[in-house]
């Protein structure tokens, strides 16, 4: 299950792959998921695997639902672990600034910083991306 971040030239892709501990019901270990990151900005490719949380994506898919509603604000994907930090805020003429960093391996590898526009006629298509992941792997236990 995969979304996308997209812009002129830049191209971000999170594929989530699956539980990292499926059997787990516990908030801190069972909402650990293994996903893909891929992205492509000019002169940069990035593909690596990173552990994200399933509340940090419903968190990240509020914001955002927040954004589509009132056509402004910001939106942050934050990653405990440190993978990536992707922040898009919107302005007055409905562009989403997006600011991203990633970090391999996390906390101690290669960091690169980034930043595109896109506009929001991507935000209905990556909210229901969104939706979708959030139902398939939901916040599990309380923290």
């Amino acid at each position: 299950m995969k979304f996308h971040l997209l812009g002129e030239k830049t191209k971000v892709e999170i594929d989530i792959l699956g539980r990292e501990y499926p059997s787990s019901s516990d908030y801190w270990d069972g909402n650990w998921v293994v996903s893909n990151v891929k992205i492509e900005i000019p002169g940069y490719y990035v593909d690596f695997n990173a552990n994200l949380r399933t509340d940090e994506i419903k968190d990240f898919v509020n914001d955002l639902k927040l954004m589509d509603r009132h056509l402004s604000g910001k939106a942050i994907l934050k990653n405990l672990d440190s993978f990536i930090h992707i922040e898009g805020k919107m302005d007055k003429l409905g562009h989403i600034e997006w600011s991203g960093e990633t970090c391999y391996p996390a906390g101690i590898g290669a960091v690169l910083t980034f930043e595109f526009v896109s506009n929001q006629s991507y935000l209905k298509d990556l909210i229901k991306d969104l939706e979708d992941i959030t139902y398939v792997y939901p916040v599990i236990g309380k923290p």
